[in-house]
């Protein structure tokens, strides 16, 4: 009967994994009959502040039965009389009580002193929050819910140590770069955190769907990240998926229909000022005005013939004002004492507000599609056995033009607006004259080019069991966890490149009247074809041993893990490549505490990889924490009060990175060098050789040596808290290529090696108002972070610098390396006064930026340059949410700051122009230097035309680093509760009306375009607004 009841089981785990919400009714057959007559006892569960709690587990410890508290607080469990029965929820305190004559029981919780999450997720596993001593910070999963396709573009200023710049806006690349407490490395050596996905590394954020978000959690220093061995030195990202619950299943639908919009598009010159300004540079520089005053009238007449007269805003040709977004989710959620499991299904499409051209007969709108689904299954085997299976993934497909998207901007910006029209008659493509320099038709390029579709999937299994050893000693337990990835992505091209047409300016018509073309490039309309494919596979293994006891006052706990990962190539070329990337951990920790007020953690981490030389392979990293919570201590009673709860910690240990690539250890070798033939004077014939490609270095892990001081406490009842860190990360044997080799050594490359040292100081807090009630409707809440660190370079292995102020070591990491401006020369005085600065980029002329000597030899060179500025990920972030409920309504917003970043800006921004190939200027070049206005300080200095009359001043000097801090209003949600009232009888248990918005608007002193985006001169897609309407329901 046993083997029976085994293989239905069995039978059940795999529809409910792949059958996703057919198993639905078939759980309901699991339900078990009772040995006595029950009863359905009802009630209401609420918060001390009367907040009605969602999640609570109401449990009757007698028979086993457990169910989950609904979206109104309102539970419902079958009951014997005599029944002892639990309601337990993470942060509050357990309210314990037997069923006798009340069959309507009204429940208050009250919070656990000491924070809301009594149980917090660390590496491997949870701990009581009370007893951790490692610096960790997590975000409420509500806040990430947003009309956005990345998960990780919500994070920058929501949780305090991690900071995040949104690079673009481009559907299918609107992702984030994040780093956690900071930059600590240069050169190969990866600076993002790693990222564990329901016990599994190798995935990655964006690849969930934010409804199937269950906690999000950060780990910041070593004694968090130990565990993690060479893997944690940049922090741990650990997310874990929605799971089953006992109880009733629950079906939730969400749908959003939003729309899109830059935040910020630059504004280019219209045709009258860059006509005006490319004459006044040219005239500057020696040169004959390009445009006539007659050919400026007719360019700016609305009825001349803007084919010969080309007046064209290429920013509104190819851009659209708003675009749109939508996003569908619907799960299951429930199951019985023995099966629990959650499905989901969801849709995201966004389109990019790039136009395309109705005339053709193919798509080439840019156009993001992806579908997640999630499929988590958790099955008791035994009273004590456990399986667990877990899948998740997605498919998505990213249609955009031929020539790809991420182009747009830099063409419409490489194009001045009288440079030719969008195209001529008959749908030709516009273009240049032959010989002169080129640049791609912006809208041609988009709409003309033909398309691509970029097919993406990726599956994610994970199967876990679980085994309680309760029997052999109590506490002991273990599990086992195999997991398979697979991610392939195949791209198919339907291209052309169609002839270019070009109009004889001097001879713009023919003898008919129609206008004088020259092809200039000679295309076809026909698509071709190709395609390309790749793929990923994972595999991981780990097996974990925990055991955690109490032994009178004191609390034990102790844990070991063993784990692999194999990366193979599928479709690798080469057999080099074809060889898996494979690692190994073995890890530990151990847990004391006494009284919940002292605590004592030592954590270790023991991992190897084949990137390095076997006797190089393996690195230890260790840490060890301790912790001290005040408020428990008897003496503390009279500040109790005032200080609900108190707590301070410190961590001190270790963590590893790897640099580099595989393989560096060893020596490589080519005989097919080349070389002059010595003798032959003159001789261009050479000789074939062997020679060194690659050194081979005695390469090992960077090691991070992490110290963190946290203090952490409670006010006002326990209704305001405080987390403060102070940290420190050491890290030596950062992997870089050796500069300090000289020339005379014979060496044919510089060799690789761990010569590399930084040092990152700061400190991050988080302050939390948690919801106050105002009036009987009315309540508020708030949640504040800020985070800074000051990184320094301390070693680069580079040669001694002529002047101390030329050396990197002792500078930010990000810093830029030019002159120091002094302003501009306004008479040939300053210039004759001044050091002689023609060794920078010929002889300046009055209206020139004026630069620094620092050396002071009376000349102005490259001994003369230094570290400038701080880079564009700011020292300084923080955020502020603000949360007010009134009655059935509700408003949040979210605010993100960045303090300290700056960009240099380069290309057009810097020199409008620099070149003679016509590119377009940004609008505010009219605050420049002039024969009539000597500022002190316009945006540019005098303008030039050319490479040689720009040299001076298109270098990188403090002139052109700017300042890129921000203030962005980062979200905004506004919902409706509708009254239950209304479903009754409807089989809808609650629904939710809903506005939200994302990227508002932000103040910055970089007013050229949205200070997040990763450009000197502005041409990336930007960022997007976001604003959406939504609509939630739960229902039987």
């Amino acid at each position: 009967m046993e083997l029976k009841k085994l293989k239905c089981r069995w039978r059940i785990t795999l529809l409910l994994s792949f059958g996703f919400f057919l198993t639905a009714t078939g759980l309901q057959a699991q339900n078990e009959t009772t040995q006595q007559e029950t009863i359905n006892l009802t009630g209401n569960i609420k918060d001390n502040l009367g907040t009605n709690l969602e999640g609570v587990t109401v449990r009757d410890i007698t028979s086993g039965k457990t169910v989950i508290s609904d979206a109104d607080g309102n539970y419902k469990i079958e009951a014997s009389k005599g029944d002892s029965l639990i309601a337990s929820y993470i942060g509050y305190q357990d309210y314990r009580w037997q069923f006798s004559d009340r069959i309507i029981v009204n429940i208050v919780l009250e919070p656990i002193s000491g924070g809301l999450n009594d149980v917090a997720v660390v590496g491997y596993g949870r701990q009581k929050k009370i007893s951790l001593v490692g610096a960790q910070a997590t975000v409420k999963v509500e806040e990430l819910k947003q009309p956005v396709a990345n998960l990780n573009t919500m994070l920058a200023g929501r949780i305090s140590g991690l900071v995040g710049v949104q690079r673009s806006g481009l559907p299918g690349s609107n992702s984030a770069d994040i780093w956690i407490r900071g930059i600590s490395t240069f050169g190969s050596s990866g600076s993002g955190p790693l990222v564990i996905i329901d016990g599994v590394q190798g995935r990655n954020t964006n690849d969930l769907d934010p409804e199937d978000v269950e906690d999000f959690t950060i780990l910041k220093d070593a004694t968090a990240t130990a565990v993690y061995g060479a893997l944690g030195a940049n922090g741990v990202i650990i997310i874990n998926t929605k799971r089953g619950s006992a109880s009733k299943v629950n079906l939730m639908a969400n749908y959003l229909e939003g729309v899109t919009a830059f935040t910020k598009v630059p504004e280019m010159a219209d045709a009258e000022t860059y006509m005006n300004l490319r004459n006044e540079a040219m005239v500057a520089s020696g040169f004959t005005p390009a445009y006539s005053q007659d050919y400026i009238d007719s360019t700016l007449d609305p009825n001349a013939n803007h084919y010969v007269y080309p007046n064209v805003d290429w920013m509104k040709t190819l851009f659209n004002n708003l675009s749109h977004n939508r996003r569908f989710n619907f799960s299951a959620r429930g199951g019985s004492d023995n099966v629990q499991f959650y499905t989901s299904l969801a849709y995201y499409e966004e389109s990019s507000l790039l136009k395309t051209d109705g005339l053709q007969n193919y798509d080439a709108g840019t156009k993001y599609q992806r579908y997640n689904f999630v499929s988590n299954v958790d099955m008791k085997w035994t009273k004590t056995t456990k399986f667990s299976l877990g899948i998740n993934g997605y498919i998505s497909q990213l249609n955009e033009p031929g020539s790809g998207a991420t182009s747009a901007f830099s063409n419409a910006m490489s194009v001045s607006p009288v440079r030719y029209p969008v195209m001529y008659p008959g749908n030709l493509v516009s273009g240049i004259a032959e010989g002169s320099t080129p640049s791609p038709n912006p809208w041609a390029d988009i709409t003309q080019t033909g398309y691509k579709e970029a097919f993406q999937s990726k599956i994610a299994t994970t199967a876990q069991v679980k085994q309680d050893f309760d029997f052999i000693t109590k506490g002991l337990s273990a599990n086992v966890l195999y997991s398979f990835d697979t991610y392939s992505n195949n791209n198919q091209y339907r291209k052309r490149q169609r002839s270019v047409y070009y109009l004889n300016q001097s001879d713009p018509y023919n003898d008919d009247g129609s206008l004088n073309l020259e092809q200039v490039i000679s295309g076809v309309d026909v698509l071709s074809y190709d395609k390309d494919y790749s793929q990923d596979r994972q595999f991981s293994l780990q097996g974990q041993v925990n055991w955690a006891r109490n032994f009178g006052d004191h609390h034990v706990q102790a844990m070991v893990v063993y784990s692999q990962l194999s990366q193979p190539n599928p479709t690798a070329d080469s057999y080099q490549d074809a060889i898996p990337t494979r690692q190994q951990n073995y890890a530990a920790r151990a847990t004391y505490s006494y009284l919940d007020k002292y605590f004592a953690e030592f954590d270790a981490g023991y991992t190897g990889s084949q990137v390095f030389s076997p006797e190089n392979r393996y690195g230890f990293f260790p840490s060890l924490g301790v912790g001290w919570v005040l408020s428990n201590e008897k003496w503390w009673k009279p500040l109790s009060n005032v200080f609900n709860f108190f707590k301070i910690r410190y961590s001190n240990g270790f963590s590893g990175a790897i640099g580099g690539s595989r393989f560096d250890y060893i020596t490589t070798i080519t005989d097919g060098a080349k070389g002059t033939n010595f003798g032959r004077v003159g001789s261009s014939v050479n000789y074939s050789g062997i020679n060194i490609l690659h050194y081979g270095a005695n390469v090992k892990w960077a090691k991070s040596h992490d110290q963190d001081v946290g203090l952490e406490f409670n006010v006002l009842n326990n209704k305001l808290t405080f987390i403060v860190d102070w940290f420190q990360k050491y890290r030596t044997g950062i992997f870089l290529t050796r500069a300090n080799f000289p020339a005379f050594a014979g060496l044919q490359y510089q060799p690789d090696g761990n010569y590399g040292t930084t040092i990152n100081r700061g400190f991050d807090a988080t302050v939390e108002l948690l919801p106050i009630p105002l009036t009987d409707k009315l309540s508020i809440s708030f949640r504040g972070t800020f985070t800074y660190n000051k990184d320094k370079l301390l070693e680069n292995s580079a040669a001694p610098y002529e002047e101390p102020y030329m050396d990197p070591r002792g500078q930010k990491i990000l810093t830029n390396y030019g002159y120091i401006a002094e302003g501009l020369f306004q008479s040939e005085a300053d210039i004759a006064n001044h050091a002689d600065q023609s060794g920078v980029g010929g002889i300046p002329r009055v209206g020139d930026i004026m630069y620094k000597d620092l050396n002071g030899d009376g000349l102005i060179n490259v001994y003369d340059k230094t570290y400038i500025g701080h880079g564009d990920v700011a020292p300084l972030t923080f955020g502020l949410a603000t949360n007010i409920q009134y009655g059935n309504w509700y408003v949040s917003a979210f605010f993100e700051g960045v303090q300290g970043a700056d960009r240099e800006l380069t290309g057009n921004a810097r020199s409008p122009f620099s070149g003679s190939d016509d590119n377009n200027i940004f609008a505010n070049a009219v605050d420049r230097w002039t024969e009539d206005n000597h500022a002190t300080n316009p945006f540019y200095p005098r303008l030039a035309y050319g490479t040689v009359p720009n040299a001076n001043n298109n270098v990188t000097s403090t002139w052109w680093i700017k300042d890129i801090s921000f203030i962005r209003f980062k979200t905004l949600n506004i919902g409706y509760n509708l009254p239950n009232k209304i479903f009754k009888n409807t089989g809808f248990k609650n629904a939710t009306i809903y506005f939200d918005a994302v990227n508002l608007c932000y103040w910055s002193p970089f007013k050229l375009w949205d200070p997040e985006m990763n450009t000197g001169n502005g041409n990336t897609y930007p960022n997007t607004r976001n604003m959406a309407i939504g609509f939630k329901v739960n229902f039987d």
